[in-house]
């Protein structure tokens, strides 16, 4: 019986200490895939719950502008929704008063992220921020209208209170009034008749009558009438 050569013997068994190490590195590499298909799996859950079910309004769109999808955000807002394939801010949401669609495309070739804080379309305020990515764009958008009208009706009033501190402060000191004719004295030295004085500073506006001290005195006969009829109704 023929046996093998020994230098044959030891390279077929090198050979298959060989194999074995490449089966176990090969082996390796399977388990080190299948862990990074996991991460990947958990990492495409993650951004889909969060793109998804994001309170913010969000449109993705490709390198041209067209519209690959939208979350349920944007669905449940109300109005119209971009269709896919639509481009944006040209097929969809083409109102704005600047050139929106110019700006989604510099935002794409140049990598930049670009924010507006304040957009008037229709009639609305949105906040829209277009954040790039290597195959497109991701568009957030936030209505804002009822924030800043609410804003505006803040200042309005906090200028209504200073107006009437102002007033009041003006009112507080001593004001130089004749003892006779009751007129007031202005800062420029001028005497006005009281309710003049007091309109000229504030906001209030008179309407003139009688006291009842006075109806007595000027109108005996109308007070002495006003009287009856006032026992009359008792």
């Amino acid at each position: 019986m023929n046996k093998c050569p020994p230098i044959a013997e030891e390279q077929a068994v090198s050979e298959i200490d060989r194999l074995h190490c490449r089966i176990a590195e090969l082996e390796q590499i399977e388990e080190k895939y299948q862990e990074l298909l996991v991460e990947l799996t958990e990492k495409e859950a993650f951004n889909f719950a969060l793109f998804q079910y994001n309170p913010a309004l969000i449109v993705v769109v490709d390198r041209e502008g067209h519209v690959i999808k939208s979350n349920i955000a944007k669905k449940k807002a109300g109005g119209r929704l971009p269709n896919i394939g639509d481009i944006m801010y040209r097929d969809y949401a083409s109102h704005h008063t600047i050139d929106m669609y110019a700006e989604l495309m510099e935002t794409i070739s140049t990598g930049a992220i670009r924010r507006f804080d304040e957009l008037p379309y229709n009639n609305k305020i949105l906040s829209i921020t277009i954040a790039p990515f290597p195959q497109g764009a991701i568009i957030i958008s936030e209505d804002i209208t009822e924030r800043k009208n609410a804003e505006h009706d803040r200042i309005t009033l906090i200028n209504d209170l200073k107006r009437a501190l102002d007033e009041v402060e003006t009112l507080r000191g001593l004001l130089p009034i004749c003892a006779s004719c009751k007129k007031i004295r202005d800062d420029k030295g001028y005497w006005n008749h009281i309710e003049v004085y007091i309109s000229n500073h504030t906001h209030v506006d008179f309407t003139h009558t009688l006291c009842p001290d006075c109806i007595r005195h000027f109108y005996p006969e109308y007070w002495r009438q006003m009287q009856k009829r006032a026992a009359a109704n008792s």
